[in-house]
């Protein structure tokens, strides 16, 4: 099958063309990027066979013959006239960008401003790669990839809520390499400044991502995010202040959800998720713990931002909504 990547110049369009040339059913037709349309892409990555040798234009993608997939690694509301006519000629997109993480578009909205084609947006869905239960309707042909924050969060939640019902409060401490911030360079990830130093950025609950953690808990949120000097990678720990299991209950219903999945692994009693165990691959490491004095349950969840919480991710639901084995690519 075809593929193709938009946006392919940033750290999550470059990471979907590093890990589709593993892929034995997926082929890389076009890597496309307004600013470095006819630059060789061994100036961004490795070549490799299987990839193309050159960056093409926006409109030279438009005259190419439709892809069966498309990545896109733009940002919001960024690319929605392209995309209509894409999925008008039978083309499926993995969306990277926040254009389509929300079902409700009110709470897009309320973050990003109004929504550039509403009537495309009923045609998308949303949900994370390693929920077991979700369904990948025929008649819907775009896919909001979940952020990378939410993506780690919702490992860890989703099967809490599933089993247990709402989670009314909890507070997230997230800590992530400065390839979450994007390629546009900025001062305050400049090396010198970066390098050893920890900083707090948005205001707690602020932050974009904190409302998708919100729909997946079905409570309130309270993230505080941090930038860390590391390149890639993201480790939460989530309070759950009035937990509504134990943490051998919330081990338990873990260990039921993922017991088939290759993706997600759990650290053994009080051993904690590290951020370099899962670097450069699609893996999430969960653990959980719980202080005795106060009864707060603890659980934290470490991923590679750009892989798990990018294109990696982006990669396992193609798989799962093309029928694919969901590991093709990432083992």
């Amino acid at each position: 099958m075809r593929a193709a990547v938009l946006g392919a110049t940033g750290y999550a369009g470059l990471m979907v063309g590093r890990l589709l040339v593993r892929h034995p059913e997926l082929a890389v037709v076009s890597m496309v990027s307004e600013h470095a349309a006819g630059d060789s892409l061994q100036d961004f990555m490795p070549p490799h066979p299987r990839l193309p040798r050159r960056f093409i234009s926006p409109q030279e993608f438009d005259q190419n013959p439709v892809p069966d997939v498309v990545f896109s690694a733009l940002g919001a509301g960024q690319g929605m006239d392209r995309m209509r006519r894409l999925v008008e000629r039978g083309c499926r997109i993995v969306d990277l960008g926040a254009s389509f993480r929300f079902q409700d578009l009110a709470i897009y909205e309320r973050f990003y401003g109004p929504h550039p084609d509403p009537q495309l947006h009923s045609r998308s869905f949303t949900g994370y790669a390693d929920d077991p239960d979700l369904q990948y309707p025929d008649d819907r042909e775009i896919l909001g990839n979940p952020g990378c924050y939410p993506t780690a969060f919702a490992v860890a939640i989703g099967p809490l809520v599933k089993a247990l019902g709402p989670i009314a409060y909890l507070l997230v401490d997230g800590k992530s390499g400065v390839s979450g911030a994007g390629r546009v360079p900025k001062e305050h990830l400049l090396m010198g400044e970066m390098a050893e130093n920890v900083e707090a950025y948005n205001r707690p609950g602020q932050h974009r991502h904190s409302a998708e953690m919100a729909v997946t808990s079905g409570g309130n949120v309270v993230f505080q995010p941090h930038l860390m000097p590391m390149r890639q990678g993201i480790l939460l720990t989530i309070y759950i202040p009035e937990p509504p299991a134990s943490a051998q209950e919330i081990r338990q219903i873990w260990d039921d959800g993922y017991s088939q999945n290759p993706f997600v692994q759990l650290g053994s009693d009080h051993k904690k998720p590290r951020t370099q165990s899962v670097r450069d691959t699609n893996l999430a490491a969960l653990a959980v713990d719980e202080d005795s004095q106060t009864g707060t349950v603890v659980i934290y969840s470490a991923i590679d931002n750009l892989i798990k919480g990018a294109g990696g991710q982006a990669i396992q639901h193609a798989n799962r909504w093309f029928g694919f084995d969901p590991s093709l690519g990432l083992l």
